[in-house]
């Protein structure tokens, strides 16, 4: 049972259908209102369906960035793909949720997949280890907020630890979430199946005021696994 000051205790995903497009807003889980977003870091993140993730084209919404000048990097967008640190104002404005401007990518965002240039191509793909993180750790952009409600939501299980990053909890118990990443994918998307998450988190605890930090992976639903072992059997029985 998480207590009071559990920390980051996993991702969450709002997962939802948007015309041909799957989109899904993830969310560091944890147990309090006053925990805050620091980064995310060692994110291995990927899709297997056809054209990577959704990007739109143009310089400042092609990459993983997002574009707090233009404002369209939004929850939602249902045809571009970012990071985010938080959510600007630490709310709604004016009735929409827009990514921080604080959001900066780490060295591990290669090439141009976070900063582009007139000639690049869209980036479709995450980097291996990619990270970001917030400019302003004292930002009401980096504030946790109510998950009460949520649409389509996805939870991660208790995930083991890796190197000096301790295990996380599993996120079914977090009643709040601090918003750190808007993915999109052409046809049905499922997390831990045809997209996969990876990464570790550090949050600001607002209880102890200790910096935790902490793995998470996303896993299929049994019941994807259950349909994924019969359409394996299916496939067997068809090639004898």
């Amino acid at each position: 049972v998480a207590s009071a000051d559990a920390g980051f205790l996993g991702f969450v995903a709002s997962v939802r259908t948007v015309g041909a497009n799957t989109v899904i807003d993830i969310f560091a889980g944890v147990d309090n209102a006053s925990d805050k977003f620091l980064n995310v870091y060692n994110a291995n993140i990927s899709t297997t369906l056809t054209g990577g993730f959704v990007q739109k084209a143009g310089l400042a919404t092609k990459t993983w960035k997002p574009d707090t000048a233009g404002f369209t990097s939004t929850r939602s967008t249902s045809d571009d793909s970012f990071f985010t640190a938080g959510t600007f104002s630490g709310g709604a404005y004016g009735g929409e949720y827009y990514a921080s401007s604080n959001t900066n990518g780490d060295p591990n965002f290669t090439g141009t997949s976070w900063n582009a240039t007139p000639a690049s191509p869209a980036a479709t793909t995450v980097p291996a280890n990619a990270g970001w993180y917030t400019g302003d750790p004292t930002s009401v952009d980096n504030r946790a907020e109510s998950l009460a409600g949520m649409v389509g939501r996805w939870n991660t299980l208790a995930t083991a630890a890796s190197g000096n990053t301790p295990a996380s909890l599993g996120s079914a118990t977090a009643n709040y979430g601090i918003w750190c990443g808007h993915i999109v994918v052409a046809g049905a998307g499922t997390m831990g199946n045809n997209i996969l998450w990876s990464a570790s988190m550090s949050i600001k605890d607002g209880v102890t005021g200790a910096t935790d930090q902490r793995i998470s992976t996303f896993i299929p639903a049994p019941g994807a696994l259950a349909l994924l072992g019969i359409a394996g059997f299916a496939s067997r029985r068809r090639r004898a």
